[in-house]
């Protein structure tokens, strides 16, 4: 399961990550991609990770090829929230992404995180 969301007054990217069905893998960046087009660049994400049971080899290169294509599209940082095995994998293979990654512990402290950042970011301007 991945569902997309976009929030464009925040200009912030929500993917939810759930039990990965093998034919739905495939199309992950492709439906990423037809929905940051809305965003700015300087983005930012949230990532729910919910179950990361079934993730093989292919799943780990469409995950690489997402976050290559996040950080392409100019998002600047992200919060991984849910399953610590789920964000332990992130990190993982996403070392070489080009964005800052932190974690949260729940969906309202990782919007904290992201609100101050953008505040102290829009402070500096």
């Amino acid at each position: 399961m991945l569902e997309i969301k976009v929030d464009i007054l925040k200009n912030r990217l929500y993917l939810t990550l759930g039990r990965v069905r093998k034919d739905k893998v495939a199309d992950s960046s492709k439906r990423i991609e037809e929905e940051i087009h809305r965003l700015d660049h300087g983005f930012s994400c949230i990532t729910r990770i919910l179950d990361v049971r079934d993730i093989d080899e292919n799943d780990i290169h469409e995950i690489i090829k997402i976050q290559d294509l996040l950080s392409e599209k100019g998002m600047s940082r992200a919060v991984r929230v849910g399953i610590e095995a789920g964000k332990e994998l992130l990190d993982r293979i996403g070392d070489d992404a080009g964005y800052i990654a932190l974690t949260a512990d729940n969906l309202e402290e990782a919007e904290k995180i992201l609100d101050e950042l953008d505040e102290r970011d829009a402070l500096k301007k």
